[in-house]
């Protein structure tokens, strides 16, 4: 076996997997709602909730990860929920081939034959599966990450938003029929927020908010990489760890980015790289335009804002902080965020240099 310098870990995310786990072992009556800023670990979360309940006999765990699939069309959501085990292994057209949904659902050619012509309801073959499932003391649990991709897609008919019948089914799964448990993890929190303000949704759902690392956390992980990253090379002292936590405060994949390239450059090169980015990241998203200055001068010395604060912004430009990963949005707590503590430090330093920048072109018109 391949031994990496450096391996990933998953640190102390006990509350959040028993909360899951209390979901699940509950009677299936709402849809789960996964969300918070990007990097903090939802993903990583849902597979260690898929690894840990895979192999228990009582449940039927099914796990797809929107982020890996192109989805343009209505096909392609077909191909990325049907997938075949057997056509891999070159079975012709016409042999009793089994199809499945997230490796769940079973269809023979003739199924399958219909549903490509679409001639067969897919949510119905996923409700039989479900009824299938049941009548076999299996409860049936479905997991979708990143479900905002399927957001653009209609059905044939093209008058229905895919992503919104699929609500409807799984809402009639769980809190009508009491069949199945759905968990929805999603980054882009504007469409969280969609469900949210949706008193049909609302009443048929839970939300569930995956924050960073408490600084408690990242500390006991980063005292100790040895142990959580197999990290024989070095260790870090108090002062490097300080440094790392208030660069990138408790975001697990920019820790472990940091932990990865001090096998060849100094934390002091790395920090700096970090920050020159970030304000690079900042420099580019409020080039010329005016209105997202505004929108950032928000936030330069306060990350959180309550919506409230934000009077005048339009809905439209924090959609779009929001969709480019510059802000993210907490539809519960009505507040809007600095996506990472890496970004605080693109705006403090974007800022900081444009306001030197003015005064050095004012100077020069002084003294022309």
């Amino acid at each position: 076996m391949t031994r990496f310098k450096i391996d990933t870990t998953f640190i102390n995310r006990e509350r959040e997997m028993a909360e899951l786990r209390n979901y699940l072992e509950g009677r299936p009556n709402s849809i789960l709602f996964l969300y918070g800023p990007k990097s903090s670990g939802k993903t990583t979360l849902m597979y260690r909730l898929f690894e840990e309940m895979e192999a228990e006999k009582g449940y039927e765990i099914n796990f797809l990860n929107l982020r890996k699939i192109l989805l343009t069309s209505y096909d392609d959501f077909i191909d990325a929920f049907f997938k075949s085990s057997s056509a891999e292994n070159g079975l012709k057209t016409g042999t009793r081939r089994q199809y499945s949904l997230f490796g769940l659902f079973k269809l023979d050619a003739f199924t399958e034959k219909m549903l490509k012509k679409r001639q067969e309801d897919p949510f119905l073959i996923m409700e039989r599966e479900f009824q299938r499932l049941i009548k076999k003391g299996i409860q049936p649990v479905v997991i979708i990450d990143e479900f905002h991709k399927l957001d653009g897609l209609y059905l044939p008919d093209k008058q229905k938003r895919l992503m919104v019948e699929l609500m409807n089914f799984f809402v009639a799964m769980t809190k009508e029929s009491h069949l199945c448990h759905v968990i929805i993890a999603s980054s882009d929190a504007f469409f969280i927020e969609q469900v949210y303000v949706d008193s049909k949704l609302r009443k048929t759902s839970e939300f569930m908010k995956l924050d960073y690392l408490e600084k408690k956390d990242a500390f006991v992980w980063l005292q100790d990489i040895k142990k959580y990253n197999q990290v024989q090379e070095y260790t870090l002292d108090e002062k490097q760890i300080k440094i790392i936590w208030k660069t990138v405060g408790g975001s697990a994949w920019e820790i472990y980015y940091i932990l990865g390239k001090l096998f060849q450059y100094s934390l002091t090169a790395i920090v700096s790289k970090i920050k020159r980015e970030k304000v690079a990241m900042i420099a580019d998203w409020t080039f010329d335009n005016e209105a997202r200055n505004c929108l950032l001068r928000h936030f330069r010395k306060q990350p959180i804002r309550k919506l409230t604060e934000l009077a005048g912004t339009g809905k439209a430009i924090l959609g779009q902080a929001v969709r480019d990963n510059i802000l993210y949005y907490d539809p519960v707590d009505g507040i809007y965020g600095i996506q990472g503590k890496s970004l605080e430090w693109g705006i403090k330093g974007y800022f900081e240099e444009t306001e030197t920048d003015i005064l050095v072109a004012k100077n020069a018109r002084l003294f022309k």
